[in-house]
């Protein structure tokens, strides 16, 4: 007979532990009881499937503390199930004689299967691992595994000498490592699927770890080599009350450690809502901008305190009234209707989208806002959240700004960039309406020796007094500018006739020559008033309507000043 090769190494003493090239007639020959072989594979599925969904809790949670215990009790259960799948695989095998198992072995068995499961629970418990973090991970896996397998298989206590078949031993440490990585893989493979879904994941993840785990044991066992004589007689027994009690408590344990870590998990959801809703209210009523939740119906839910102080309105006295009383019309009528369209499928013609619009306080005065609704669905219900800003002071800046671009700072009328803006749509209007409109052309005569001899002071306020009689003179529907320096212009509109225009000249002229008292000082002053007209359809732009207005006006001052000229 040929030497095995590893005789002669007496220290590893291989030959105690491996089989090959003995005589076959020496082999014992065993068979499954295939009911109990299902019932392993089973056990294995089962805490596979529980052990993944406890990596998903450790994986999702906030605290290190709670991941390790998630961690460490999945350990436990995984650890245990394995176990139990490899004894109920032992004493699904039956030989022809009699067979114990050394208590202090089996127990230690265990050891390396806890130690497989929380390396496999650490990896799991991660949101995304290399390539060669999941080939370590499958390795030290399936190595636990197999440490487990066989340590439990060298508790067996009987007559036949067992040793183990060189290549199928290799083969069930390779298989173990490979289905070990392959059920990782899947479990991070099918962690983003949208077609299973979480629970679908852990199903089918838990169902390859569970294979890999049994498929081990039995390639490990169709390793194994039972060296003896059959015992006459021996009839193999199984131990139903000992199958029984290990299933239940394998299932036991499984599901107590389950619904801990369930527990503890929807604990520190609740913990985490309670916190979340805590967030929430502190912004709700310390938010500067309003907020109001209203019902499909437009009912309002709920309003921070901020709407009170918006809109005026105790909170008591909002709560399940419609919306549309802090609405002015034409919003207000309409608001309703609007809602029924959308709930209807209408248009998201405000959801979604921040606008200004008007609302009305409790007073009735009436304010801007700038409005955006969100909506809320949740099955059946429907909500409607509101956020306001009053945009008063926002207005009134844009309001100071926009007339400090269009109005003269000393004197307060429009200026050259209103004119220019007013008089193109004044035509306009004209021009649909068949109307003729009326340029005059302001220069005041003397203005610069006025402002020489008595100061820049005066001058101011001799401006400021002119102002304020052109202003008097004018019509509510005419403009009066203030183009530079000295030179003014008023633009009348709705006119009938030529004529009207020189009343209003004449009466512009005549109010201009009154003497005025500024500072203590008696000032008079002259006008030359140089006059256009816009007729309907006539096709002049506003450049050239304001030019022959000037050019009439320097035709009164050739003339002598202080008169009034026209040019068409």
């Amino acid at each position: 007979m040929t030497s095995p090769p590893w005789k002669g190494l007496p220290m590893l003493e291989l030959e105690r532990f491996f089989w090959a090239n003995g005589d076959p007639a020496l082999l014992m020959m065993g068979e499954y009881h295939y009911g109990l072989v299902a019932l392993s594979v089973l056990i294995a599925i089962l805490v596979s499937c529980i052990a993944m969904q406890i990596a998903g809790i450790a994986r999702d949670s906030h605290t290190a503390l709670f991941r390790q215990m998630a961690i460490a009790t999945g350990s436990l259960a995984l650890g245990a199930g394995i176990w139990s799948m490899h004894f109920i695989g032992m004493l699904a095998f039956k030989l022809c004689t009699p067979v114990s198992y050394d208590p202090f072995l089996t127990a230690l068995s265990v050891v390396p299967a806890i130690l497989a499961s929380w390396i496999a629970l650490e990896m799991l418990a991660k949101d995304s691992v290399s390539p060669n973090q999941l080939m370590v991970g499958g390795v030290l896996m399936g190595a636990g595994i197999g440490a487990m397998h066989y340590s439990g298989m060298g508790a067996m206590q009987m007559a036949p000498m067992l040793r183990f078949d060189p290549l199928w031993f290799a083969i069930s440490i390779v298989v173990s490592v490979v289905l070990a990585w392959l059920a990782l893989w899947l479990r991070f493979g099918l962690h983003q699927s949208r077609y299973l879904g979480n629970g679908g994941t852990i199903a089918l993840s838990g169902t390859a770890m569970g294979v890999a785990v049994a498929s081990m044991h039995y390639v490990a066992m169709n390793a194994a080599r039972f060296i003896g004589e059959e015992v006459a007689g021996h009839e193999h027994s199984l131990d139903t009350d000992l199958i029984i009690g290990i299933t239940i408590v394998t299932v036991v344990l499984g599901g107590i450690v389950l619904a801990v870590n369930l527990s503890l998990r929807f604990r520190m959801l609740y913990k985490q809502l309670h916190l979340s809703e805590a967030r929430q209210k502190a912004v709700f009523d310390t938010a500067v901008d309003g907020i109001i939740t209203i019902d499909r119906r437009g009912i309002i839910v709920s309003v921070n305190p901020s709407v009170e102080r918006l809109f005026g309105w105790e909170q008591s006295e909002l709560i399940g009234r419609n919306i549309k009383m802090l609405m002015p019309d034409p919003q207000r009528s309409a608001h309703d209707q609007y809602l029924a369209n959308y709930l209807s499928g209408g248009p998201k013609r405000v959801i979604g989208i921040g606008r200004e619009t008007t609302a009305m306080r409790k007073d009735g005065s009436i304010f801007p806002i700038r409005l955006a609704v969100g909506e809320l669905r949740l099955d059946d219900l429907v909500m409607f959240v509101g956020f306001i800003t009053d945009i008063s002071e926002q207005k009134r800046i844009e309001q100071l700004l926009e007339r400090e671009a269009t109005h003269d700072a000393l004197t307060d009328l429009p200026n050259r960039r209103r004119l220019s803006a007013s008089l193109p749509r004044a035509m306009a209007r004209a021009d649909r309406t068949g109307g003729l409109i009326g340029l005059l052309f302001i220069d005041l005569d003397g203005f610069k020796k006025i402002n020489d001899d008595l100061g820049h002071d005066i001058g101011d306020e001799l401006l400021k007094e002119v102002a304020q009689r052109l202003l008097s003179v004018s019509r509510r529907s005419d403009l009066v500018v203030r183009l530079a320096g000295d030179e003014f212009v008023m633009v009348l509109e709705g006119l009938h006739a030529d004529a009207e225009a020189r009343q209003v000249a004449e009466k512009t002229l005549a109010a201009l020559c009154e003497p005025m008292d500024l500072e203590g000082h008696t000032v008079t002053v002259r006008a030359s008033i140089g006059m256009a007209f816009y007729r309907a359809g006539c096709g002049l732009s506003a450049e050239a309507v304001l030019h022959q207005a000037d050019l009439a006006m320097y035709a009164v001052k050739k003339r002598g000043k202080c008169s009034i000229a026209s040019l068409n």
